[in-house]
């Protein structure tokens, strides 16, 4: 009776223990609850970016086509004012006159002048109106403006105009001088011939207005350029034209191009994202904020689950691996009143309790059999084997069998690197070769004239290096599945070094691969070991062991009845040299 009501009491405590425990469970749960809180108010703000950057973004690009609109309208009135000088006749009929000598220089620049008053002086597109005969060109006409500029400043812009009307024919150019704008123009006659020059100052606020009112509208940046005239060291081939987002340098950029066509200009508008978006950007710091609040919480979470759960697992895993190596005995310092305390203390009886079964059992019997296993061990101890050898090789050079005596010495290579009696994992190409050497004369004695074996190894990649077996394994794989299977083929080696790198190629003739041995060969590539191709998939992992993903290795099956293995190997451990 008393030991039932032991067991009741027990059992009692063990109930309260796991209430005691979901209660803690419950409270990390609340607090867990924050989260995804936190992560709703970011996809909140995200949306609500998206949204604005949609409108923001219709709304540049209504405004920046409307504003260009508008000045492609300026533009075409200007270009249509300067045309009228030829179409109207007037300048025509002065020049006429004045060339066929009926009239002086003094009523040339008089009917010439008037002209541009009435004309262009009261035309806010223009500043300045001025022409000159093309056989005269210091008979310069201007309505206005002129007095404000120098004579210099007047010749140099009549001599840059001159030059530039011998490429103009009958189209109107803007263009840059002194820092202002101009419109040039050939005057023609009816005979479409060019008598004399145009010159329109141009008003640059009052064309480019709308554009200006753009600039202002929205803080921007504008650039312009419009035949000769504009932003030249800007970059304007390889920009896209219509509106980009570069989200890395914080701008809007609405780009028109003018694609070549005549007195069309190109535009760049460019707007400050944080300046536009400002509200936006205050709602996500006020994120960061809120996550940097849940910060200390979450790092309360973290210690919690460290002392109470990570910890003691941890604690029983070490001490399983422990056990596991043959460490008898292991306990662990879990106490308490919850589940993992409970599961620390069985585990250390149980630990306790395997040691002393084993003890009294097992050991005895399990040290005699590790007795034999190193019994057996020593009768084939590699020295021993490389004297036996030894002693084979001399007895067949006495009874002068060189072929037995080659076939010896050959196995004996083979087997030193098989064994790696010097526990290197890194030699020289070199000495990779005597191995591959070997193989190949075991083989060659198999197959006799029907296997050709062909190498092609440059001098410089000689003292390269790569891990230990690395070729000969792919020999064998060329001798068992393309060569044996054909009867015969021919084997290429080659191996050259560029810069940091040596490149290996193996290639074999014979039995070309299937599907199903492609399917072996993609297997092994990835480090999966099949019957067929055990060695390729070793020498995968262990290149990838050691050199990471800068070792780069395939295998070719494109070309029928060929299969060539392919490998780069960085020369990063070079220092290292066969010592390792």
């Amino acid at each position: 009776m008393a030991k039932e009501k032991d067991r009741e009491r027990a059992g009692g405590g063990f109930r309260n223990r796991v209430n005691s425990l979901r209660v803690q469970v419950g409270l990390m749960i609340l607090l867990s609850y924050l989260i995804p809180v936190a992560l709703l108010g970011f996809f909140t703000g995200s949306i609500l970016l998206g949204s604005l950057e949609e409108k923001t973004e219709a709304a540049v690009t209504s405004s920046a086509e409307h504003a260009f609109a508008m000045t492609e309208q300026n533009i075409s009135r200007t270009v249509d004012l300067a045309r009228d000088a030829t179409y109207d006749g007037e300048l025509t009929a002065a020049w006429e006159k004045w060339n066929s000598g009926a009239a002086g220089d003094a009523e040339f620049l008089k009917l010439c002048r008037g002209y541009l008053d009435r004309k262009y002086s009261r035309e806010p597109l223009f500043l300045f109106a001025g022409c000159f005969p093309v056989n005269k060109p210091e008979l310069l006409i201007s309505n206005r403006g002129s007095t404000h500029d120098s004579p210099a400043y007047l010749q140099e812009l009549q001599q840059a105009v001159t030059e530039l009307g011998e490429t103009l024919d009958t189209r109107c150019c803007f263009f840059s001088f002194g820092g202002r704008m101009y419109l040039v123009r050939n005057l023609l006659n009816q005979r479409m011939e060019r008598y004399g020059m145009l010159i329109l100052g141009v008003n640059q606020d009052e064309l480019f207005g709308p554009l200006n009112s753009l600039k202002n509208e929205w803080d921007a940046a504008v650039s312009v350029r419009l035949d000769a005239y504009g932003d030249f060291p800007e970059d304007w081939e390889n920009l896209t034209a219509g509106l980009t987002d570069d989200r890395r340098a914080e701008k809007l950029l609405y780009v028109r191009l003018a694609r070549g066509e005549e007195n069309v200009p190109d535009l760049k508008l460019t707007v400050d994202r944080r300046q536009q978006y400002r509200e936006v950007y205050e709602f996500r710091r006020l994120l960061t904020l809120v996550y940097l609040l849940l910060i200390p919480i979450l790092i309360l979470m973290a210690v919690f689950l460290r002392k109470r759960i990570t910890k003691p697992i941890s604690l029983l895993s070490d001490a399983s691996r422990r056990i596991e190596s043959g460490e008898l005995g292991v306990t662990v310092p879990m106490h308490g009143s919850d589940e993992l305390g409970q599961l620390g203390e069985a585990f250390s009886h149980m630990s306790l309790r395997l040691k002393e079964l084993i003890d009294r059992t097992y050991k005895e019997e399990i040290e005699l059999k590790n007795a034999q296993i190193l019994a057996l061990q020593s009768r084939i101890n590699p020295h021993f084997l490389n004297n036996a050898l030894e002693d084979i090789n001399w007895q067949a050079r006495i009874e002068g069998s060189e072929t037995i005596s080659s076939m010896v010495s050959a196995l004996s290579v083979l087997l030193n690197a098989t064994m790696d009696r010097k526990n290197r994992r890194l030699v020289t190409l070199r000495e990779e070769m005597e191995v591959a050497d070997a193989y190949i004369f075991f083989v060659q004695q198999r197959f006799g004239p029907e296997l050709t074996v062909n190498r092609q190894i440059d001098e410089p990649a000689r003292e390269s290096i790569l891990p230990l077996l690395t070729i000969q394994p792919l020999l064998e794989n060329a001798v068992e599945h393309g060569i044996a299977r054909a009867g015969g083929g021919t084997i290429s080696m080659e191996c050259t070094r560029a810069g940091k790198c040596l490149h290996l190629a193996i290639r074999n003739t014979g039995m070309g691969a299937g599907k199903e041995d492609r399917e072996r060969i993609d297997a092994a590539l990835r480090g999966r070991p099949t019957e067929n191709h055990l060695g390729l998939a070793n020498i995968v992992n262990r290149l990838r062991l050691i050199y990471g993903e800068n070792v780069g290795i395939r295998v070719d099956t494109d070309r029928p009845g060929e299969t060539a293995v392919l490998i780069d190997i960085p020369q990063e451990f070079e220092t290292e040299r066969s010592t390792q």
